[in-house]
């Protein structure tokens, strides 16, 4: 009786001992969940601008644009209170370094200069490249956005829509830039992609799929293999190696390339107070616009919707009365594109000197 009492008593520590032991892993492995998920704690009186990084790409060659961003969207109180990056390929001796200080934080890539696709995409690897080093530092980084130096951004829009959002979800946020979709080589299949003239964000879950696949010394050698611009190239790993598709907002994200079918005029106030981002079309709209339509935005939010409206009627007759104003230009912007006017001007001169000498010699022989 004794020593049935003893394995009894014995049995009962063993079922208590293993009850304990399981309830000790649960508690362990949800909390060691929690802290793994904690990245993706969508806590609303958390500021959304500390979950997102901006990116702001532009070129030693265009520094004159920064000077329309910090008279617009970029104002100090963003500078101070967001994650903003200014990305540039370098820092020369002609570079306006009073411009450039005025960004908090600027990264030289050392990137070609040129607008081709060995450049671009070597600038889109270290953009990449840039993220994942900081969140490193700042664990609750949740999404990448990244602009060009010629666009307007309506941040308060830009982050009202994303706090909507479950980063911990693959989201490719843009517009599209091609109808139909682009056809991948040697397959009947076809793939979109948003442009990024008008701005592109990934979410933080996306951003973990992608980053085998855009590391600085990979992304541009296949850039280049695939014969593909860098968003395009974003585009085919997106959507057809990872399987993840674009979510095309083509009615608030806006780029440069609508020059082709649209203007200014062709936008309602509501339109521009509700867009996230506007491209500037050198050859249509100065980047002196990009001022002007925060000013607009700005009279809105102040409940002064009457003088916005009458700024803006005034704006959009003007252009109308004035459709010379939309032709014949040049990007003044850059001084990259002035040396290839000048080229070009040059070239034009010197083939309509053969003309003349050609014409002479031409009369003299008749």
């Amino acid at each position: 009786m004794q020593r049935y009492t003893r394995s009894y008593t014995l049995y009962f520590r063993l079922v208590i001992f293993l009850f304990l032991s399981i309830n000790f892993c649960l508690l362990l492995f949800f909390t060691t969940n929690q802290n793994r998920n904690s990245h993706f704690s969508f806590n609303k009186t958390t500021n959304i601008a500390n979950r997102i990084v901006l990116f702001v790409r532009t070129s030693h060659n265009c520094q004159s644009r920064l000077n329309y961003l910090l008279q617009s969207w970029i104002s100090r109180n963003v500078l101070k209170k967001s994650n903003l990056y200014l990305i540039t390929d370098r820092i020369s001796t002609i570079t306006n370094l009073t411009l450039l200080n005025s960004f908090h934080n600027v990264i030289q890539t050392h990137c070609p200069e040129t607008h081709n696709r060995i450049d671009l995409c070597c600038k889109t690897a270290y953009e990449f490249q840039l993220f994942y080093s900081l969140n490193k530092i700042k664990s609750n980084l949740e999404w990448l956005c990244r602009f060009d130096d010629d666009q307007y951004v309506n941040l308060n829009n830009l982050y009202k829509y994303l706090s909507q959002i479950n980063a911990s979800k693959p989201y490719y946020i843009g517009r599209t830039s091609i109808n139909g979709g682009l056809k991948i080589s040697n397959s009947n299949r076809t793939y979109s992609f948003a442009t990024y003239g008008a701005g592109v964000c990934f979410s933080y879950a996306l951003l973990k799929q992608l980053r085998p696949h855009v590391n600085i010394k990979i992304l541009p050698r296949n850039c280049i293999k695939r014969g593909l611009s860098d968003d395009a190239y974003i585009g085919y790993l997106i959507e057809f190696v990872l399987n993840v598709s674009l979510t095309a907002i083509n009615d608030r994200f806006h780029s440069h390339l609508e020059k082709l079918d649209k203007s200014f005029r062709n936008y309602s106030l509501d339109d521009l107070f509700h867009g996230i981002t506007f491209g500037f079309s050198w050859d249509r709209y100065k980047l002196d616009w990009l001022p002007i339509i925060h000013h607009l935005i700005n009279l809105i939010n102040q409940n002064q919707y009457e003088t916005a409206n009458h700024l803006w009627l005034f704006l959009r007759n003007y252009e109308k009365e004035h459709p010379e104003n939309l032709k014949d230009k040049y990007d003044e912007s850059c001084i990259s594109y002035q040396r290839l006017r000048n080229q070009s001007i040059e070239l034009q001169m010197r083939k309509n000197k053969k003309i003349i000498q050609h014409s002479k010699k031409h009369i003299r022989r008749s």
